[in-house]
Formats: structure tokens, sequence, C-alpha cells
């Protein structure tokens, strides 16, 4: 095997291992050793990082397609809650982020696509940066509020079971949603931004619908904050219209990406 398969399989197996560890603690409800969980989750995005510049910047141009896209917006999700569990208490999110990133690094290494590497512009290179970390942000904020909406159906029975009895208040947890789904926002409309001014071909007939899509979703996050400033919008709310928007968004992405480098070939 290649360096780039090595640091892969050792970034996949941090991965699980972390992934473990944060079962764990929350199974047993007692902090545990936060920094061994600090130090996995920072080895395994370190070496999931140099797996992803090893397979996706070659000599002819970097290769953008379905898996290698996937493997770097997983792996920005697992930097922002590896970064972030420094301040916080997020083995929450990390339970469903690590697990994520570590089953998107097989596909990067072994499944092949018809993507061709080219190279990037200075303004497609930002475009398509902003547009990652927007993704990256906007899935740990569907995580969390898929973890909000199982707290809110336990609390409106009256039962809180399982791993969710550790977890922070309901108050707090929307709280948190809100902080990633404002950040998630501002990183989308950027990318969006860059999109329009540095992309000639934005509304070109094999984009034209992630462009639409995208700017659907776009609407629907603009309209959740909104509503939750001017109306007091609360979880329910923020839960649907957030999976609804991120729905939109992997169609966007993945779904074309799909059909461009598998069914049609391009």
């Amino acid at each position: 095997m290649d360096l780039a398969s090595w640091t892969g399989l050792a970034a996949f197996t941090l991965y699980l291992a972390a992934s473990l560890m944060v079962l764990r603690r929350l199974r047993s409800s007692t902090p545990g050793n936060k920094s061994a969980l600090l130090a996995l989750g920072l080895a395994a995005v370190t070496l999931h990082g140099a797996c992803l510049w090893l397979t996706t910047v070659t000599p002819e141009g970097v290769r953008l397609g379905l898996f290698p896209m996937a493997s770097m917006i997983t792996g920005a999700g697992a930097a922002m809650v590896a970064i972030t569990s420094l301040t916080r208490r997020i083995e929450w999110v990390s339970a469903l982020v690590f697990p994520l990133s570590a089953l998107s690094i097989p596909p990067l290494l072994w499944v092949e696509s018809g993507y061709s590497p080219h190279e990037l512009a200075h303004g497609m290179a930002l475009h398509v940066l902003l547009s990652i970390l927007a993704y990256a942000v906007l899935a740990i904020a569907t995580a969390q509020s898929l973890l909000l909406l199982i707290q809110h159906r336990q609390l409106k029975s009256g039962h809180i079971r399982g791993v969710m009895r550790v977890f922070p208040p309901i108050q707090v947890m929307e709280t948190m949603l809100f902080e990633l789904l404002w950040t998630g926002a501002l990183l989308l409309t950027a990318a969006i931004v860059a999109g329009f001014v540095y992309l000639d071909d934005i509304f070109a007939q094999r984009v034209a619908h992630k462009t639409v899509l995208t700017l659907f979703a776009w609407g629907l996050f603009v309209t959740l904050l909104a509503g939750r400033h001017f109306l007091g919008w609360r979880a329910v709310t923020a839960i649907r219209l957030t999976l609804a928007g991120f729905v939109l968004l992997v169609v966007a992405f993945f779904g074309s990406q799909l059909v461009l480098e598998y069914i049609v070939g391009r």
C-alpha cells in the first residue's frame, strides 16, 4: 500500500477508537479522560488531512469528485468538533461526526469515479473552501438537530432514557443549534457570493440545478434564523427547517455529482 492508504487507514482506526471512547463516556455518565479523547481526535483529523492531501492534490490538478468532497466535509467537521471540545463538552456531536469521518475514508482511497483532476483558480478555490466549511458546519447543525429531536420527544413523553440523560438541558442544546446555524448560514452566503463573483458558468446547464437547490436551502436557513429572531421560533420548527435545508444541500451537490460521475460519466 502507498502512503495515502496507510495514513487513511490510521485515521480510520483512530476515528473508530475515539468513537468507542465517546460512547463509553456517554454510557458511564462520567467525564472520563478528556485529554486522551482530544489526542485521539486531533491525531485522527491530522492523519485524515494528510490522506486528503495525498489523494486529492495531483500533478494534473485537484481531484474534487463525490467521495473526495464528502471526505473533506466530514474531515472539516471532525476538526471543528475536536477543536471545540477544548472549551466545551460536545461528546454527543462527536459520537456522530467521528464515525461518519471514518466511513468517508475507504471510498476516498479505493473508489474510482469519472471525475478528472483539474487546476483551480484562486476564486474557484475560495468558493470550494467556503462551501466545504459551510457544509461541515451545517452537517454538525443537522446532527445537533437530530439529537435535539430525540431529546424533545423524550421530554414530551416524560421519560428521559439512555445516553440522553447526560445531555445538557434542551435550552442549551437549542442555543448551540442556532449558533451553528448562524455560522453555517454566513459561510454558505459567502460561498454563494464567491460563486457568483468568480464562476462564469454558475447557471450553466450542468450546474444550474445545483445552484437553484443551494439557493433554496440558503433561503430556508435564512428564513429559520429570521423566524427565530423576530418570531421566537423554537426547537420543533428549527429541527424541521434544518433537516429540510440540509437535505436540499445534499441533493444539490452529492446528488448531482453522483449522476455526473457514475451515471453520465462526466
